[in-house]
């Protein structure tokens, strides 16, 4: 008979070998970078920072490169603005704490964010659109102010242009036109110092004892007009549509400072009131025959001509030199 031999495997004393098993070394995580520590990150800050403070000490002091429409559009547009660049800033220091294994995303971030810096302030001084909607508290008021990214000083300053043209003066009931040029006045943010003596004080090398001055202009204090009434004439100047017209040649002043941060721009030479006077006729409405001097007037300088009118026009449409 075959016999069946079947082996058992005894455990006692025998040692049963294993391949061993270790665990892996665990991949090492990749470094990551630190927005706030990227070289160019302060610069950044440090950059959106003045650009904010560079603006709310221009709208304080109301340089004439800085002269925006003193209507309530004009400060909508100053708190767009404003508030836009708050926004960025903000922004920008939140992003610092952003963290990322890619050097250069965190880069790439940083330099978008920078460049529509760059972008606003430069449409700001084109006094160009903002594109901003949304809604802003003005600190100075505490009143919240809509906005829908179209307000534009350009469009401001030509519907002030546009009610000058139509501005028809009317007497008072002492047959005065002072409050009607006035209420013009008004209409553009400005008003009217009628305490001359304080010109030369803004002014100092404005002209002295010069009796036939109705009003004046003068940078250094750009949302006034000073206005003489011991000028010569005043019993007719101020009875009649002239001080209307002598207005509007003074917000022609205004006007082009807006437009040209001068004055005085150097395409206008040394024909500076005539082209003033010119910019008062075509664009503002004023009478020709109330400031065209007479012949043998002893202000010649302020006679309008054809070349007057051409620099009016090109200084309006912002060719200043």
């Amino acid at each position: 008979m075959l016999a069946i031999c079947v082996l058992g495997l005894l455990a006692v004393g025998v040692a049963v070998l294993r391949p061993a098993i270790t665990a892996a070394p665990a991949a090492s995580a990749p470094p990551r970078f630190v927005m706030a520590e990227l070289p160019g990150y302060d610069a950044a800050v440090s950059e959106t920072r003045n650009t904010i403070n560079r603006y709310v000490l221009a709208a304080k002091t109301d340089k004439p490169g800085f002269l925006l429409p003193g209507t309530p559009a004009g400060r909508a547009y100053v708190l767009e603005f404003q508030a836009d660049l708050a926004e960025r800033f903000a922004t920008l220091q939140k992003m610092g704490e952003r963290t990322s294994a890619d050097r250069a995303v965190l880069r790439k971030d940083l330099n978008a964010l920078l460049g529509t810096v760059r972008t606003l302030e430069k449409n700001y001084l084109a006094q160009a659109p903002l594109g901003r909607k949304g809604q802003f508290k003005d600190p100075s008021t505490g009143k919240t102010h809509p906005f829908t990214g179209a307000a534009s000083p350009k469009a401001e300053n030509a519907r002030l242009e546009a009610l000058a043209r139509t501005f028809v003066g009317e007497p008072d009931a002492e047959g005065s036109y002072i409050p009607s040029a006035e209420q013009l006045v008004r209409s553009f943010g400005l008003s009217v110092n009628w305490d001359f003596a304080q010109l030369t004080k803004s002014c100092p090398s404005t002209k002295k004892n010069d009796p036939d001055v109705v009003a004046a202009f003068c940078t250094a204090a750009p949302r006034l007009i000073y206005g003489n009434r011991e000028t010569t004439g005043a019993a007719v100047v101020f009875y009649s549509p002239v001080v209307v017209s002598v207005m509007k040649h003074e917000l022609s002043h205004y006007r082009i400072t807006q437009i040209c941060g001068t004055p005085v721009p150097s395409r206008a030479g040394d024909s500076v009131e005539a082209v003033t006077n010119s910019y008062a006729v075509l664009f503002l409405g004023a009478s020709y025959d109330d400031l065209q001097p007479f012949d043998g007037s002893p202000h010649p300088e302020y006679r309008m001509t054809p070349q007057s009118d051409a620099i009016a026009k090109k200084l309006h449409a912002g060719s200043c030199s």
